[in-house]
């Protein structure tokens, strides 16, 4: 009866208690990144991606949106992704929900809130070999050229089309771009 009851204790306490964030791979990882090079997206984007890993932060774990976009850019940022968004949340429990986004602040007071997010870790370009690149080294997205400047590319990191100069690079080197200083790959 008393092994029942510590086993019992030891349930609830392991369900109970916020854990790591689960990191469901999609696709190979690539090298860790810092966590300040992990975008958050508000929404998916537009432009080409592939997704690496889902993210699910604990229930409950966190209380403010920011705390919890906090810790999924750190576990996207292990496995070198180059953003997140949240696919997906829910709200339950017996704690308030969220409510809109222009409500997820956060702030002083009131009930603790418990939302269970979704998220997908992903990067730019498109990586063609899911799960079984043998590639140890970091890939970096390719630029688009241009159409009628020769010499000049779109980054594949900026999000509103500015040109970058990339005249005296040879095709298939590395170009940083000057905007997010983020390496990438030059057509």
């Amino acid at each position: 009866m008393a092994k029942n009851a510590v086993l019992t204790v030891a349930l609830v306490l392991f369900v109970s208690c916020g854990g790591p964030e689960v990191w469901i791979p999609q696709a190979s990882s690539r090298a860790a990144v810092t966590r300040e090079h992990v975008q958050y997206l508000e929404q998916p984007p537009t432009r080409p991606y592939a997704v690496i890993g889902i993210i699910t932060p604990p229930s409950g774990e966190y209380e403010t949106l920011a705390e919890a976009v906090k810790a999924m850019r750190k576990e996207a940022a292990k496995h070198g992704a180059d953003a997140v968004f949240i696919e997906s949340q829910t709200s339950g429990g017996w704690r308030s929900s969220f409510g809109s986004p222009a409500s997820w602040g956060g702030g002083s007071g009131g009930s603790s809130r418990e939302v269970t997010f979704r998220a997908k870790a992903i990067v730019w370009g498109f990586s063609p070999s899911p799960l079984t690149s043998s590639s140890t080294g970091p890939i970096f997205p390719t630029a688009k050229a241009v159409p009628g400047k020769p010499g000049y590319v779109f980054s594949p990191f900026d999000t509103k089309g500015r040109y970058i100069d990339v005249r005296g690079y040879p095709p298939g080197s590395k170009a940083k771009d000057p905007w997010t200083d983020k390496i990438f790959i030059v057509p």
